[in-house]
C-alpha cells in the first residue's frame, strides 16, 4: 500500500512539475520538481520529497539533463529533470 501511495504521489509531482513548464510557456521535457513541490505545500528539503525525486529516477520517469548546467537549476537549487519516454507514458496517464 505504501509503494501504491508513493508512486501515486510521484505520479501527481511530475503531473505538477510539467503543468508549471507548461503555463510558463515552455516547451520541452525540463522539469523543477522542487520548485512544483514548493507550489504544493512541500518543503524544498523534505525526505519525503527525495523519496519521489528517487523514485520517479529508479522508476525511469525522470533522468538528469546532462545539459542542466547550460539550461540551469531549478528555483530552489535542484537541476532541471528531463522526463524519460516512460515518464511521458506516465504523464499521459496521469493527465488522461
Amino acid at each position: 500500500m505504501q509503494d501504491e501511495r508513493l508512486r501515486e504521489d510521484a505520479k501527481q509531482l511530475l503531473r505538477a512539475a510539467y503543468e508549471r513548464q507548461v503555463a510558463s510557456g515552455d516547451v520541452g521535457l525540463g522539469v523543477d520538481l522542487r520548485a512544483a513541490a514548493k507550489e504544493r505545500g512541500m518543503d524544498h528539503d523534505s525526505p519525503y520529497l527525495a523519496a519521489l525525486v528517487d523514485y520517479m529516477e529508479v522508476a525511469g520517469w525522470i533522468e538528469q539533463d546532462p545539459g542542466a548546467d547550460l539550461i540551469g537549476r531549478g528555483e530552489v537549487g535542484m537541476p532541471i529533470r528531463r522526463v524519460t519516454e516512460r515518464g511521458a507514458e506516465v504523464l499521459h496517464e496521469a493527465i488522461n
